[in-house]
């Protein structure tokens, strides 16, 4: 699982300006073996358009334009 993660970083580091200026804010989940990525709205909307086309994978999720994709804490 960690190389897959480490794919989809790779990944998204390379896609990421590219789709910053038209999709900041929204998610991406990312298909790290075939390398296919699907845009949405929120994690959910991303996950389901993979979904469709890779059914029985996992995703990594990223927020396009953004270094974390959610953060839950306290200060």
């Amino acid at each position: 699982m960690e190389e897959r993660i480490k794919q989809a970083e790779i990944l998204f580091k390379k896609i990421d300006a590219e789709l910053s200026p038209k999709f900041k804010g929204k998610l991406v989940a990312i298909e790290p073996e075939s390398k296919d990525y699907f845009i949405g709205d929120n994690g959910l909307e991303a996950c389901k358009k993979a979904a469709e086309k890779h059914p029985n994978r996992k995703f990594v999720l990223k927020r396009i334009g953004f270094d974390y994709t959610y953060f839950v804490g306290a200060q």
